[in-house]
C-alpha cells in the first residue's frame, strides 16, 4: 500500500504545470467531460481543478488537505474508463446529481456524480461514488458485463 501511495504522488507530481481555468459557462455535464479527459490524459492536477467544493476547487483551495490523494484514488477508479452522461438525476440551483454510464473493460455502471456551483458560478465535482464503480482489476457482476461485439 505504501509503495501505491508513493507511485500515485510520483504521478501526481509528475503532472505538475499551472492551473487551467475552469470553464464559468460549462454546465455539469460539460464539467464530467472534462474530468474524465482529464483522467485520460493522467492529469491530475486538471483533476483537482474541477473537483471540489462550493468554495472552489481543491487545486484553488488546497482542500480537503490531503486532496492529492483523494484525486489518486479517483484516478485509480476511473483510469482506462470511458464515460458518458446519460442524464440528470436531480437538480437545485447550487447542486446536480448526474448518472454517468462508466465503461471499463467490459463492465458496464451507472454511477452518480455530485456537482456543486461555487460562488463564481461555475459547477465542479463534489462526489463520485467510487463503490459504484467497483474496484480495479475485480470482474463485474454478469448483469453489469457488456456483451462482445458482433
Amino acid at each position: 500500500m505504501r509503495t501505491l501511495f508513493l507511485a500515485f504522488t510520483i504521478a501526481l507530481a509528475a503532472c505538475g504545470g499551472k492551473p487551467g481555468p475552469v470553464n464559468v459557462d460549462a454546465g455539469p455535464a460539460a464539467v464530467v467531460d472534462q474530468f474524465m479527459q482529464a483522467v485520460a490524459d493522467s492529469n491530475l492536477n486538471r483533476m483537482a481543478q474541477l473537483w471540489g467544493t462550493s468554495k472552489g476547487s481543491a487545486a484553488q483551495t488546497g482542500q480537503p488537505s490531503d486532496y492529492q490523494r483523494r484525486v489518486a484514488i479517483m484516478w485509480a477508479y476511473l483510469r482506462g474508463a470511458t464515460a458518458k452522461v446519460a442524464g440528470e438525476v436531480e437538480r437545485t440551483s447550487d447542486r446536480s446529481v448526474l448518472a454517468v454510464e462508466v465503461l471499463r473493460g467490459d463492465c458496464r455502471r451507472r454511477v452518480p456524480f455530485t456537482m456543486v456551483r461555487t460562488g463564481s458560478g461555475s459547477w465542479l465535482i463534489t462526489a463520485i461514488d467510487l463503490a459504484a464503480v467497483g474496484v480495479p482489476g475485480t470482474p463485474c457482476a454478469s448483469e453489469q458485463r457488456v456483451p462482445p461485439p458482433g
